[in-house]
């Protein structure tokens, strides 16, 4: 492990990056860190809705932690013990490669859940960054510039002491090294956190788009077997209904929110509807980055959902369309070589947000947490 060199800044310069918020020493960064390991959870997620939805996700695992819980650095290793129940992953990484029967390349690095988790956390953080949470030591940790920040875990939660950390250490410093390629150093952290949800968003809107149109499809089944619609469905077209209504129910559990328009919208040609509103996908996605969004406004908007997502599952839909259009639309949505990246991409960002601010956590030394609420 490369020792940190230690610079005294010129007065001029502390006090430049000092009316920026920024750490004015290597100490002052790794004091700012320090705060926020030990703010109180109730601090960070600022209301009941984030803890709510975080609990709705990986609330099992929290309730295996006992006053670790009261603070932010004990909080992640709620994130340590879910991913210790994926044991699909861990079977991967200890095979040492990811043979094709093991690794999946449409599905999450660990899990829906767990993914989900750490976007909202990487949302959390960005509203902190952003002013909309109003609390200092949070926020001011985050105006760190990220080597900065970097640095001051490397200080902190990965000193090379010859214990077993060792390999922590320097698995980290080449996930660092690695990060740093495309990034810039002088970044704020607020920055690099919204350049990370961005890339997610753009990867997550493949599989939002197919997610509409099978929406769209479960809508048209639902409208189908309406009894007000005022007439009895053909045995073919009710067992066509019927199956996709099944394989739905098989492949994903987001079931909720088929109704998608008024019913008196739909009299005229519900088939030829349905396609047209699943045809006109809407990717008006706010950025995450923008002062404008504000604090909680995504939240789950932009979780990942618990489909199967390969290829083969998604032509299974498809074949049993209750609409030949709309079949044609899904199989047009579907590539192989798209949706392998767009899954490679999201679970970067949920790695590089793991690595950022829960791995180091999980080795920091013990600080006092705020455990006092005003």
């Amino acid at each position: 492990m490369r020792n940190m060199e230690r610079t005294v800044l010129p007065l001029e310069e502390r006090l430049k990056m000092a009316a920026k918020s920024q750490a004015t020493s290597p100490e002052a960064a790794a004091k700012l860190v320090q705060r926020l390991c030990g703010v109180h959870t109730a601090y960070f997620f600022c209301g009941t809705a984030n803890m709510d939805i975080m609990a709705g996700l990986i609330g099992e695992c929290m309730e295996c932690l006992e006053e670790e819980l009261f603070y932010y650095g004990g909080f992640c290793h709620s994130f340590r013990i879910a991913i210790e129940h994926d044991n699909d992953f861990l079977a991967a990484l200890s095979s040492g490669a990811f043979q094709d029967d093991v690794f999946d390349p449409y599905r999450p690095v660990w899990g829906v859940r767990i993914n989900n988790a750490l976007i909202l956390l990487g949302l959390i953080l960005l509203d902190h960054a952003k002013g909309g949470m109003r609390y200092r030591n949070v926020y001011q940790c985050t105006r760190m510039t990220l080597k900065q920040y970097l640095d001051a875990l490397v200080d902190l939660s990965f000193q090379e002491d010859g214990t077993q950390d060792g390999d922590r250490a320097e698995s980290f410093w080449i996930w660092r090294e690695s990060f740093l390629k495309d990034k810039d150093g002088a970044w704020t952290i607020k920055e690099a956190l919204a350049d990370i949800l961005r890339r997610y968003i753009a990867a997550w809107q493949e599989f939002d788009h197919l997610d509409h149109i099978l929406r769209c499809m479960g809508a048209l089944s639902c409208y189908l077997e309406q009894e007000e619609a005022g007439r009895t469905l053909p045995p073919e077209e009710e067992k066509c209904v019927r199956r996709f209504r099944e394989a739905l129910c098989r492949y994903g559990t987001d079931l909720e929110g088929w109704e998608l328009v008024e019913q008196d919208k739909r009299y005229l040609d519900p088939r030829g509807y349905y396609f047209s509103l699943a045809y006109e996908y809407p990717e008006d996605v706010p950025d995450p980055g923008s002062r404008n969004v504000a604090a909680g406004t995504l939240r789950s908007q932009i979780f990942l959902s618990e489909r199967d997502y390969s290829p083969e599952a998604l032509r299974k839909l498809a074949e049993k369309s209750p609409s030949e259009e709309l079949r044609e639309l899904l199989e047009k949505s579907i590539s192989e070589e798209r949706l392998a990246l767009a899954m490679r991409e999201i679970n970067i960002a949920v790695t590089d947000l793991y690595m950022l601010f829960v791995e180091p956590y999980l080795r920091m030394e013990e600080y006092h947490y705020e455990g006092h609420l005003e």
